[in-house]
């Protein structure tokens, strides 16, 4: 997806760049003689060499979190486990804690949490999203018989106050054994 949002936003400012020099319009001289076309290309332009630039005043935007880890061992659990995602990638905030498995939210909005969760062939998997001490939801990978292995992924969209904890738990029942090596992960980040 980066790669085609760069891809696509090269493409833009190469067409504004041959548009401009099509009609060398100077910064401030739009008007109605010089057509709809060319006022719309220079405010292109302007918003393009603009985009990296906030002109607001708040870094209240900036305190937003970003994380993504993997199990890195494939890794059995019984009873009441966190599962701890201590492979990290991605941890803009250090909102999560690799050591502990949970997610701390930075400030209060709404995030959108997800997880995909590999069983062994012989192995469901059978887990909660807990929101503080409460489960918020349940997720569940079936035993395979086809292949070595089964996934499941799930997606919340949850609405969470500053300092408020996200972490997968395993559910009471049994030992279950979770696929590591990149191939179960927890991820977040904060929508608004």
């Amino acid at each position: 997806m980066r790669l085609y949002l760069t891809n696509m936003l090269s493409y833009v400012i190469l067409s504004v760049t041959v548009l401009w020099s099509c009609y060398h319009v100077e910064a401030g001289q739009c008007d109605a003689v010089q057509g709809k076309t060319t006022c719309i290309t220079e405010d292109l332009l302007k918003m393009l060499m603009g985009m990296n630039k906030c002109s607001c005043k708040s870094t209240k935007h900036r305190k937003g979190a970003v994380f993504f880890a993997f199990l890195k061992a494939t890794s059995t659990f019984g009873g009441n486990d966190i599962l701890k995602f201590d492979q990290v990638t991605t941890n803009i905030g250090q909102a999560y804690n690799p050591k502990t498995g949970k997610f701390t939210a930075p400030r209060g909005g709404v995030y959108m949490i997800s997880c995909v969760m590999m069983g062994a062939s012989s192995s469901h998997i059978h887990y909660y999203l807990f929101k503080n001490n409460s489960m918020f939801s349940m997720g569940f990978t079936s035993r395979s018989t086809v292949h070595h292995a089964s996934a499941s992924n799930n997606n919340w969209i949850v609405e969470l106050k500053k300092g408020d904890q996200v972490y997968i738990k395993h559910r009471t029942g049994g030992k279950e054994t979770v696929h590591g090596n990149y191939h179960s992960y927890f991820s977040g980040f904060l929508i608004q």
